[in-house]
């Protein structure tokens, strides 16, 4: 939970004096910015006897205010304008107590973030990497509201794609090294192989030795799916997405827990007349499958087991999933909750695809963009770019850029809406991008580098410039409600790219070295908050500030 001075509550509550009925969303922050705060009351204006006197009373109460300056009454609205030196002193004060603003504390809920948890049967490319980049910023954001997280990978090495896998590699590259090379060909070429025999039935045999808990053949799987999972970790570090935990499907298999779902949910399953197979009728869905006739499981029943388990280890599960797995969510929904009356909350993130110009990415078809080769041109970009400024390239500072700005590049985007891939909007380093951000942070560190630790300050000469991004740094801790509240990253990241160009109008307007103590002091305190602000705002979103840039 976050701890600081809400100031939309608190003039809500006044307000609420007068006209009871004010509601959370009728108080805001104005994004007109014709008022710093503003209390929309048009539905009163229709309704309340004296509503003009009203309005009287509710300007004199919240006037009392300390951290208010003034405030006016313009027709059915009452603006706010906040004391940006009270507004100031509350920030930093939070950073030099707390060393950040706004401050949390520990919450004991548990709670479990399950993303990426792609096939391993390929690198993974940028189709893939949104699932990961928005799972791991959901993550941190959990964590920074307080609550304690677990990121987990479920390693789906079970079922025909991992199965055909290991069938190509066996057949067309049996006894050559065990690289991540040699399987994608493998795996391009078995599939072109099953159009050519026009069946599928010897990868449909393994699936059958594998469900029946063929220990020899499991091991080889997991091998093969070991090494691919190796390349996919490796290349996720680099936008340092980390994790926690990693549950193996095949394991319940192995562990008999599928059994125990199928047990467990005995008294709602029906039984196809055709083969013997077993099936859960869900209403307004459809007929949902979880044994075979042969008795071996499906991976709904799988999906099922870890979810038994997930919810005996946490409060709360988020499931970060593509769009085309909503009927997936809802299937899980209903069994969890409806027929196996679990409690714990569990909430699905669904996001739009990332596709190319010429169509949707696949590992199989070989249409696919792998991560590395961006993350690789990326950095290539960000070296040039260094060396364009300072004469030598830094690759520590370029690999930085690089991971800052493909995480931002697919952050910015509401993940409900499909993204087409283009080079040159990766690559570019200008205008609404993470670089931008990056550039305004190294600004800051700089003026401050030069200019000592500040001191008393007033509110002497204060610009307009200095005014906006006090009180644009105080919707931080609003920012990250609505964030978290909504589980959607890119509030954050609209936020802070709106924050860097508030800074920059400030750094073109606001001299801070050569003016007088007041007035300097002042403005370091500001760029300080600026500085902790975008630097906490920026480890949730996955940008890596630098000094230098």
């Amino acid at each position: 939970m976050l701890l600081f001075q809400d100031l939309l509550e608190i003039i809500r509550s006044e307000a609420k004096k007068t006209l009871s009925g004010i509601e959370e969303k009728e108080v805001i922050f104005d994004p007109t910015e014709h008022a710093h705060i503003t209390l929309r009351l048009i539905k009163y204006g229709k309704t309340e006897t004296n509503f003009d006197g009203k309005l009287d009373k509710i300007c004199s109460d919240i006037e009392k205010l300390g951290f208010v300056s003034s405030v006016k009454k313009e027709g059915y609205y009452v603006n706010v304008y906040l004391n940006p030196i009270a507004i100031l002193n509350t920030i930093s004060e939070s950073i030099h107590t707390a060393g950040i603003f706004p401050d949390s504390f520990q919450d004991p809920e548990r709670v479990s973030v399950e993303h990426t948890s792609t096939n391993p049967t390929g690198p993974i490319h940028m189709g893939r990497v949104r699932n990961s980049v928005i799972g791991d910023s959901v993550a941190k954001l959990i964590e920074r509201y307080g609550y304690r997280v677990t990121k987990q990978y479920y390693v789906n090495d079970s079922g025909k794609q991992m199965l055909s896998l290991y069938l190509g590699y066996e057949k067309f590259h049996k006894g050559d090294e065990l690289t991540v090379a040699n399987l994608l060909d493998g795996y391009v070429k078995i599939y072109n192989y099953f159009e050519e025999q026009k069946s599928e039935r010897e990868v449909e045999d393994l699936m059958e030795r594998y469900e029946r808990g063929d220990g020899e053949l499991i091991k080889n799987v997991r091998e093969i799916a070991s090494v691919v999972l190796e390349s996919i970790i490796k290349d996720l570090e680099k936008l340092d997405i980390k994790f926690d935990e990693f549950t193996w499907e095949s394991e319940f298999i192995t562990s008999g827990e599928t059994k125990e779902v199928i047990r467990k949910l005995s008294e709602n399953l029906e039984t196809d007349e055709k083969d013997g197979a077993k099936y859960i009728d869900i209403p307004n869905l459809r007929k949902i499958y979880l044994e075979r006739g042969n008795g071996t499981s499906l991976y709904v029943t799988r999906d099922i087991a870890y979810h038994m388990y997930k919810f005996s280890q946490y409060d709360r599960c988020i499931i970060v999933l593509g769009e085309d797995h909503k009927e997936h969510g809802k299937i899980m929904n209903f069994i969890m909750h409806t027929l196996l009356g679990y409690e714990n909350q569990m909430d699905f993130i669904f996001y739009g695809y990332v596709n190319l110009e010429s169509g949707k990415m696949s590992t199989r078809k070989g249409t696919s963009i792998p991560v590395s080769e961006v993350y690789n041109k990326l950095v290539e970009k960000a070296s040039q770019e260094i060396e364009k400024r300072y004469g030598s390239s830094d690759k520590s500072t370029a690999e930085k850029i690089a991971s800052s700005a493909l995480r931002f590049y697919i952050l910015r985007i509401n993940p409900s809406k499909p993204i087409t891939f283009r080079w040159e909007d990766a690559l570019d380093f200008n205008g609404e991008t993470a670089p931008f951000i990056m550039y305004s942070y190294t600004r800051a560190s700089s003026i401050l580098e030069k200019s000592g630790s500040g001191g008393n300050f007033t509110e002497e000469d204060m610009n307009k410039e200095e005014i906006d991004l006090i009180v644009h740094l105080y919707e931080y801790p609003y920012k990250l409600k609505e964030a978290f509240n909504s589980l959607k990253p890119e509030v954050l990241a609209t936020y802070l790219l709106s924050l860097s160009k508030k800074f920059t109008s400030f750094y073109e307007n606001s001299r801070v070295i050569d003016q007088k103590d007041e007035i300097k002091n002042r403005r370091i305190a500001i760029i300080k908050s600026y500085t902790s602000i975008v630097q906490d705002c920026s480890s949730i979103l996955g940008i890596k500030n630098v000094n230098k840039m």
